[in-house]
C-alpha cells in the first residue's frame, strides 16, 4: 500500500488550498492506494471518513491530527484515534505521548528542526513511534540530523508531502506490507516497521525544487534589503514561513 501519511484539507485546515475531493483524486491519479488527512488541531468526523471511503472504494481515507503543543510549538502527528479530546485539549508532549500511548494510537514528530537548530520536546525519555525525515516542509540540509536523531533515540523514520496543494500530494509517500483496512491495522504495520520510507519520484521533487530556488533568490535580495517576513508575504503572497527558513541559514529544497 502507497499511503501519504500527512495531508491538509481546507475544510478543516485554513493553509491548505485544496479540498478533501482534490486531494483524494489527486492522490489516486498519482497512483497511492491511500492518505491520511492530518488537519491542525482538527479531526475529521468518523461519519465522514465512512462516507468519503465508501464513495472512493477501494481507495482508503485514514483520519489523524496534526496537534500543536502549547508550550514549544511543535508539531506532531498522531494517527489511529478519534477522541474529540485531541482537538480540544491544549497539549504539553509529556501529556500527548501518554494520552497516545495508553490508547494504542501512533505519535510521530512532524517536521523537526525546520525553523530551528534543535527539538524542545523531551522525545529522549518519550520516544515517539517515528520521526518525519522527508516532505514538502523538511529542507534535505536538515536530513542527516533527523538520520541521527532517530538513530539516537532507536526510533523509525517516514516520509510524506504535508501537502497544502494536491499538486504535492504523495510527492514522498510509505510503501506498506500489506493492505489494511481499519486504524488499528494500519497502525500495527507502522509500528513494526513492516514499510518503506523515502519513496519519491525524482521529476515532481525537481519541479518543487525550482519554484523553491525561484523564491529563495527573491527572499535573500529582500534580506539584504533589511526586509522582513510580513513585507516578503505581502509582496508575493506566499508563506511567511519560507522567509523564516531562509533567514536561518537553510533552504527549503527538498
Amino acid at each position: 500500500m502507497k499511503i501519504d501519511l500527512h495531508l491538509h484539507a481546507k475544510e478543516r485546515s485554513s493553509c491548505s488550498n485544496v479540498t478533501e475531493k482534490q486531494h483524494i483524486e489527486a492522490a489516486i491519479k498519482l497512483g497511492l492506494d491511500a492518505i491520511v488527512f492530518t488537519d491542525h488541531d482538527k479531526l475529521v468526523p468518523l461519519e465522514h471518513l465512512k462516507e468519503l471511503n465508501k464513495k472512493y472504494y477501494p481507495f482508503k481515507i485514514f483520519g489523524g491530527i496534526e496537534v500543536r503543543l502549547c508550550d514549544s510549538g511543535e508539531d506532531f502527528l498522531v494517527l489511529g484515534l478519534h477522541d474529540n479530546i485531541l482537538q480540544e485539549n491544549k497539549w504539553t508532549y509529556e501529556k500527548l505521548y501518554k494520552y497516545v500511548k495508553e490508547n494504542n494510537g501512533f505519535i510521530a514528530l512532524a517536521h523537526p528542526y525546520r525553523y530551528v537548530h534543535s527539538i524542545a520536546s523531551n522525545i529522549e525519555k518519550y520516544v515517539p513511534d517515528a520521526i518525519e525525515i522527508h516532505s514538502t516542509n523538511i529542507g534535505k540540509d536538515d536530513s542527516e540530523d533527523i538520520k541521527k536523531l532517530a538513530e539516537k533515540l532507536n526510533t523509525r523514520l517516514i516520509s510524506n508531502s504535508d501537502g497544502h496543494d494536491s499538486k504535492y500530494v504523495g510527492i514522498y509517500y510509505n510503501d506498506i506490507e500489506g493492505n489494511p483496512e481499519t486504524d488499528a491495522g494500519l497502525i500495527a504495520l507502522l509500528k513494526a516497521g513492516k514499510y518503506k520510507h523515502s519513496c519519491f519520484e525524482p521529476a515532481r521533487i525537481e519541479e518543487f525544487n525550482n519554484t523553491v530556488r525561484e523564491r529563495e533568490a527573491i527572499i535573500k535580495k529582500l534580506i539584504k534589503e533589511n526586509k522582513d517576513r510580513k513585507y516578503y508575504h505581502e509582496l508575493t503572497g506566499n508563506w511567511e514561513g519560507e522567509f523564516d527558513r531562509v533567514a536561518l541559514g537553510k533552504s527549503r529544497e527538498i
